[in-house]
């Protein structure tokens, strides 16, 4: 139970910073949840809801994984920091795999282009964003994750 709760909240705090960018008119191309939603062939007019309940299934999914990891390598102890290590591990991966696939990009609502490894062609920003929001993941999903956890004391999270 921990890891669901630790993983909805961290993927939603995750994708907060790019959607308070694009809300304030800033260039943030990316759009996870349009984009979760296209990729699970969603309507139109339905790809947020779908790709905001897909992307917060894989959140809980992932943070199944830090679970695993916490346990057999950071011993449950300073889940924040190891959250960030676990963070930066997940924010590697998933910048390869959004460049690597780049038909995992159909049209989101009109034709984009391939978003590149880290989201790097669709500028600077959308770097940053990505990068810092995998560590802010991380960081979260650890520290909620071992203040959730009824075999962990509160301790355990930083």
């Amino acid at each position: 139970m921990a890891a669901a709760v630790a993983g909805l909240v961290a993927g939603q705090l995750m994708e907060a910073p790019t959607y308070l960018q694009r809300s304030a008119v800033l260039a943030v191309k990316q759009d996870i949840f349009d984009e979760a939603g296209a990729i699970l062939r969603a309507p139109q007019r339905h790809r947020r809801i779908v790709g905001w309940a897909g992307h917060s299934v894989l959140a809980v999914a992932i943070v199944q994984l830090y679970a695993a990891f916490f346990a057999a390598v950071a011993h449950n102890d300073h889940l924040a920091w190891w959250g960030i290590v676990a963070g930066a591990i997940h924010g590697l991966l998933g910048g390869i795999v959004v460049g690597s696939w780049p038909d995992l990009h159909p049209e989101i609502p009109r034709a984009t282009p391939p978003p590149g490894v880290f989201y790097r062609h669709y500028g600077s920003r959308d770097v940053t964003t990505f990068v810092v929001g995998h560590l802010w993941f991380g960081a979260v999903a650890g520290t909620l994750y071992a203040l959730l956890h009824a075999d962990l004391p509160p301790t355990a999270a930083l």
